[in-house]
């Protein structure tokens, strides 16, 4: 039984020295804590093997407190031992968990924070890799524009002087006609 192992675990420890033991027992799923005070008094718990040893030695230091005067009662601080009990079982009141648990609320968080500015990196990495395309394409788009100007130009142009030369040819026929192709009329 536990209470059997508690006692065999006592009387391992050494009470003339201030010491800490602790004993694993995987077979039961419990860990032994115990702690000489260096007066003769060697006082122990017994936890589940979830429960931190720092956790246990800090209830035992309270609990050394208690009982290091000679004349105390054992049985007469059962609930002060009861309230301490439930004051180190609660999770809430071990400082380093709290503070273990917001350093991973806050790696967490910041985490997060990083998946989001790579995701913000890449969405400005094919902005302006689509930018850089735009520009290309507008780059492209001007010089096929000036091109088709050119082009256009040159074709009004032609236009314009194909049209004066039918408007002369036309003229000169008409005054052909009238003049006599040699002119002789209109002398």
């Amino acid at each position: 039984t536990l209470a059997e192992t508690l006692q065999k675990v006592f009387a391992t420890a050494t009470a003339k020295d201030f010491r800490r033991r602790s004993l694993e027992d995987k077979k039961n799923g419990v860990n032994y804590h115990t702690l000489a005070n260096g007066d003769g008094k060697v006082i122990g718990c017994v936890v589940t093997s979830d429960v931190q040893a720092r956790v246990a030695y800090a209830f035992l230091e309270a609990v050394e407190a208690l009982v290091r005067p000679a004349n105390v009662d054992v049985r007469s601080v059962k609930k002060i031992l009861q309230q301490k009990a439930d004051f180190f079982s609660d999770p809430k009141n071990d400082k380093f968990t709290a503070i273990n648990q917001s350093l991973n609320e806050v790696t967490e968080v910041m985490r997060d924070n990083m998946d989001k500015v790579l995701q913000r990196g890449e969405r400005i990495d094919n902005i302006h890799g689509k930018s850089e395309d735009l520009v290309n394409q507008a780059q492209t788009f001007q010089s096929k524009a000036e091109e088709l100007k050119k082009k256009l130009c040159w074709r009004n142009a032609k236009l314009t002087i194909m049209v004066v030369v039918g408007v002369g040819v036309l003229i000169l026929i008409i005054v052909m006609l009238a003049c006599n192709p040699n002119f002789s009329k209109c002398s």
